[in-house]
């Protein structure tokens, strides 16, 4: 069961420590002589403990408070670690890890590296399980310097250091509590890079080679603060008095402290840096959230303004069109508003009063010019009626006179195409039609008939003649 510190309310915020509105979980103080600016829940506990001793010490005095060498609880070293006021006092203070049921070989290797790192003097040194980038635990010695840690890889059977790496405390951007140990993020990879981020680089590849473009949007995790992280798990002998989470709390409380005496001891033209808060996977994941969700809202806002500008545009262009004098159906632009205003809508908390009068605007519009197109079919008809009627009368009277219907015939289909044109002149049309192609049948007949005629004659001459001849020639 993950163990979670719990949240300090409104009503524990005494002189000594006040909650931050800007990290969850952060705590600054109030008090001018209050040892530390930005604490874990834990330590503005273990800070205000403290205080109510020291203020209880001096209304009612009893015995002397026993050394720091004499401490027995995590509480109390975690007590004792946010109060020094100075890198002496915080070594001092950190000598009861010294104290602890380490194995013979964990001591030995702990002084070792103690006296082997570069970087003096060293405050502390805690024997840890490293989380490696293939999810396994790698035996290390923590040395912590007052201005760096050194993780240190020591070899318990021929007593020797193999290496170690530094980090500088400026370089230390939070420090998490996790379950099983501490969390701590950096500002760069520590140690080589897991499959997982091998697979982020392999994805962001892919895609660029698909689109074609160097500066393509890696798709992945955003590299935040949270980003680069090493996790370290204490490791004690079994039966010690102290267990894993309350180690966790001194190394965290450590870490946090020295970063905050060398964030003091810098000179004031320095590059500033902060000492990293101490939070629970809790409060992490609540500092994502809202910053996903702030985020997400600034996309909205953006996206509603943008939308709520389109539309206004659109108004306006539309609005415009009516004013026209004289328009045509083309002219009225209803269509404008159409994406506009589903833009506005699928945005987040939009101008209703903006949306209902774009809404109206191009119903109006949608209106408008069906009735425009209505007129302007009516006009059409009109002029299309006007038309055939004149020609038709025209093809009448030129086809009585001529008695040809070749053009009568094109001037009747289209008066019969055109709308409401006279059913009397179309009668009339008609039968000036009928007539005419009457009387050219007659004639073509009759001509026929009289070619048939004349052909028949000379065959019975040819005939006559033929036989005449047959006759005299026979005779």
């Amino acid at each position: 069961m993950r163990r979670q510190h719990a949240r300090a309310g409104p009503e524990e915020a005494l002189p000594l420590v006040r909650w931050s509105s800007r990290t969850p979980g952060i705590v600054s103080s109030t008090s001018p002589d209050a040892p530390s600016a930005r604490l874990c829940p834990l330590l503005a506990r273990a800070a205000l403990a403290a205080r109510q001793r020291c203020e209880h010490s001096k209304r009612a005095p009893g015995p002397s408070p026993l050394p720091l060498s004499g401490l027995s609880s995590s509480e109390s070293l975690v007590d004792a670690i946010s109060t020094a006021s100075t890198t002496a006092a915080l070594a001092e203070a950190l000598r009861e890890v010294e104290q602890w049921q380490w194995t013979s070989d964990q001591e030995a290797g702990m002084k070792r590296c103690k006296t082997y790192v570069p970087e003096q003097p060293a405050l502390a040194a805690f024997y840890v399980s490293s989380v490696n980038e293939w999810k396994l635990l790698q035996p290390r010695v923590l040395v912590l310097t007052p201005s760096s840690y050194f993780r240190v890889k020591y070899d318990q059977k021929s007593g020797k250091v193999e290496h170690y790496r530094k980090t500088p405390l400026r370089d230390v951007l939070s420090l998490e509590k996790t379950a099983d140990g501490l969390k701590i993020y950096l500002r760069g990879q520590d140690g080589r890079a897991g499959p997982q981020k091998w697979y982020q680089r392999l994805e962001r590849k892919v895609a660029q080679i698909s689109t074609g473009s160097k500066d393509n949007a890696f798709s992945g995790r955003v590299k935040d603060e949270f980003y680069y992280a090493r996790e370290y798990r204490p490791s004690l002998p079994a039966g010690a008095p102290l267990s894993a989470d309350q180690v966790t709390d001194v190394l965290a409380a450590a870490l946090h402290k020295t970063a905050e005496l060398h964030r003091d001891s810098l000179p004031a033209d320095g590059a500033p840096f902060e000492p990293p808060p101490v939070l629970t996977t809790d409060e992490r994941r609540q500092i994502l959230h809202d910053r996903k969700a702030a985020a997400r809202a600034e996309e909205e806002r953006a996206e509603r303004e943008a939308a709520e500008a389109e539309l206004r545009h659109a108004v306006e262009v539309a609005s415009a069109s009516r004013e026209l004098e004289p328009k045509t159906s083309s002219q009225i632009n209803s269509a404008v508003l159409s994406r506009p205003i589903k833009r506005a809508r699928r945005a987040v908390e939009a101008d209703a009063s903006l949306i209902s009068r774009a809404e109206q605007l191009k119903a109006e519009l949608e209106e408008e010019h069906r009735v425009r197109v209505e007129a302007e079919r009516l006009e059409r008809e009109r002029a299309e009626r006007e038309a055939a009627t004149a020609e038709l009368e025209a093809a009448c009277t030129q086809a009585a006179a001529s008695r040809d219907a070749t053009s009568l015939s094109r001037s009747l289909k289209r008066a019969r195409r055109a709308v409401d044109v006279s059913e009397e002149l179309l009668g009339r049309g008609e039968a000036l039609k009928a007539e005419i192609e009457a009387e050219i049948k007659a004639a073509r007949e009759a001509a026929e008939e009289a070619e048939r005629e004349r052909k028949r004659a000379e065959r019975e001459e040819r005939e006559r003649v033929e036989r005449d001849a047959a006759t005299a020639e026979l005779e």
